[in-house]
């Protein structure tokens, strides 16, 4: 479209890291939990190439990384001004979680990334928040988000330019405006 501009390379790998993370949640009952158990999540590890497939999870790391994922929607959802999600319990959640997942400066000509300082899980997982620094670093955090039309709730990567995006696609924008439109009849 016009009126969207493209993420930088960077932005898209990071971002895209983000989003398939959160969107492993059950949006539908058609849609199981792709974090569920330890196999999902060790599934979803190398899938996401953030683990070898050597790597085997356990049911206490699929718990930690679904309450990370609850933490990661909450502030996505934030983004698109839903207030129904405790923002500050999320910030303080992710504030503590991120001192389990140490990362390191790696620097080299190119200039300097933040890399886990871990392997396995606890890497994997401090992969994710590599990523949001990075996202964050780049300014685009706040792109970043949940769509507003309450039976999706995808996370997607606003690309207008203002970055005023509500929902994920057309699709659920226009089936928000035709509530809208049919909740304004009903009043009339």
């Amino acid at each position: 479209m016009a009126d969207e501009e493209q993420c930088a390379p960077g932005v898209c790998e990071s971002s895209d890291l983000i989003l398939s993370f959160v969107n492993t949640r059950p949006l539908t009952d058609k849609h199981p939990d792709l974090l569920g158990d330890q196999a999902g999540l060790t599934e979803w590890l190398t899938t996401a190439r953030l683990a070898d497939p050597a790597v085997v999870a356990t049911n206490a790391d699929a718990v930690a990384a679904r309450e990370l994922r609850d933490a990661f929607v909450t502030m996505l959802r934030s983004h698109v001004g839903c207030e129904d999600g405790p923002a500050a319990e999320a910030e303080a959640y992710l504030w503590r979680t991120a001192e389990r997942y140490p990362l390191t400066p790696r620097i080299d000509a190119d200039g300097c990334t933040l890399v886990p300082s871990q392997s396995g899980v606890p890497g994997a997982f401090g992969s994710l928040f590599a990523a949001v620094a990075d996202i964050a670093a780049r300014g685009a955090w706040s792109r970043l988000k949940t769509c507003k039309n309450p039976t999706c709730y995808s996370g997607f990567f606003d690309k207008t330019r203002n970055s005023s995006g509500l929902y994920c696609g057309s699709v659920c924008g226009s089936r928000m405006s035709m509530r809208a439109y049919r909740s304004r009849l009903k009043e009339s």
